[in-house]
């Protein structure tokens, strides 16, 4: 009796035990196809530890120049001090330690190469000692200001992105009456480099003078760079200005004087113009006048003992008149500007048809002057590096497709 009530008790317990195990198999089977649907569901979580990103956009009002420390562009090899971007770093850093100065990289100049190929000329050409010093232990801040229009958007769009990581402040303007600017502007026209675009609807006579309240902690020895329309300056010679003291004032800019395209040269190979200086030198040498630093006459006074970049084949930059498409070139001289001389031109002719025939020929808007070819794989200056690297973007400036010869080559 007692083995039998023993067996009884045993198999209650298994029972039991066998029971719960079924529950717990069974929650733990619901669990497993919640969590599998679950899984297959797409669910957008939001990081609330994560920062919104704000939108880069361009300035109208207060913009702070940033302090840059110049050490970062600068090796130290033994007891030299060699510029990055003018050394050939890898011959000397296979050489193990046995460099007691800079090896220069070809096109570049001095002791520690941080003169380019163009400025290292220039300083030549000047005929007085050499006062140069540097490199500075802060960088100068270079802001350059020129004025867009629908008939240079072309070349304001090559001239941001070629000095985009030189120039630490663009002042882009256009005439009070326009919009042009600021609506390309806000269709991201230059959108790389919007947080160092400061707009302004303002004639050049006050430019200058409106937009120094906006620039934060402005120092004297900042550079203040000015060119007409169709200007790109050397990238390299402004490198060095930035880096060196002492050079002399004001800089001017003798450039390669291309036409239609930088297929065509004009005969004359080079024009001069454009200019550079110091906050100060602007301020005390030209009373603040911003339009004087792109004036010929006033620049070239013998009262100016400044230093011209660039030479015949060493170019300070690129003018490149008329780079525009036709119907484009057409619309411009509608408006008869001021700087051509009517006299030799025949305006009852200009129209779409007659431009692409000057631009097929290689004749000048003169319908006389003949044009000089240029060599797009032989010539070093043929074109700003920004403008050969996105080649597809810029063909039209590059190739001359109005000539079948030019067309198939390119």
């Amino acid at each position: 009796m007692y083995t039998f009530r023993l067996y009884l008790k045993r198999k209650g317990v298994f029972i039991i035990f066998a029971v719960q195990l079924c529950i717990i198999l069974a929650y733990l089977f619901v669990q497993f196809q919640s969590g599998y649907q679950e899984s297959n569901k797409i669910t957008f979580v939001r990081n609330y530890d994560s920062t919104e990103r704000v939108t880069q956009t361009y300035h109208t009002s207060n913009f702070v120049l940033k302090l840059v420390n110049t050490r970062e562009n600068y090796v130290n090899f033994n007891s030299s001090l060699c510029f990055r971007y003018g050394t050939d770093l890898v011959s000397m850093t296979m050489s193990k330690g046995n460099n007691w100065s800079c090896k220069c990289l070809q096109g570049w100049h001095g002791n520690d190469c941080g003169q380019p190929e163009v400025l290292w000329r220039a300083l030549l050409a000047h005929h007085k000692p050499n006062k140069i010093k540097g490199p500075r232990t802060f960088e100068r801040r270079l802001i350059y200001l020129f004025k867009v229009n629908e008939f240079t958007e072309h070349l304001a769009d090559i001239r941001v992105n070629e000095l985009g990581s030189v120039v630490d402040l663009f002042i882009l303007y256009e005439d009070e009456n326009t919009n042009y600017l600021r609506h390309k502007l806000n269709n991201n026209f230059c959108k790389e480099h919007h947080n160092k675009i400061l707009y302004a609807q303002e004639t050049k006579d006050n430019l200058w003078e409106r937009c120094i309240p906006l620039l934060k902690n402005l120092r004297d020895d900042d550079i203040i760079l000015a060119n007409d329309n169709n200007e790109i300056p050397n990238k390299d010679a402004l490198i060095f200005l930035k880096y060196y003291d002492r050079w002399p004032e004001p800089i001017r800019f003798r450039m390669r004087w291309s036409v239609f395209g930088f297929f065509w040269m004009h005969p004359s190979k080079t024009i001069t113009s454009g200019g550079a200086c110091t906050v100060s030198f602007l301020k005390d040498s030209f009373n603040n006048q911003f339009k004087l630093l792109s004036d010929n006459k006033t620049l070239s006074s013998p009262l100016y003992k400044g230093l011209t970049l660039g030479d015949l084949n060493h170019y300070g930059g690129w003018f490149c008149e008329y780079c525009t498409d036709a119907a484009h070139v057409v619309n411009f001289l509608a408006n008869k500007p001021k700087n051509i001389n009517w006299n030799k031109i025949n305006y009852k002719k200009i129209d779409q048809n007659y431009i692409e025939e000057l631009i097929e020929n290689g004749v000048y808007i003169d319908g006389v002057t003949q044009l000089e070819k240029a060599h797009k794989y032989h010539d070093k200056y043929f074109a700003p590096p920004f403008v050969r690297d996105h080649d597809w973007k810029y063909d039209f400036l590059l190739i001359n497709f109005y000539s079948k010869m030019d067309y198939y080559e390119g």
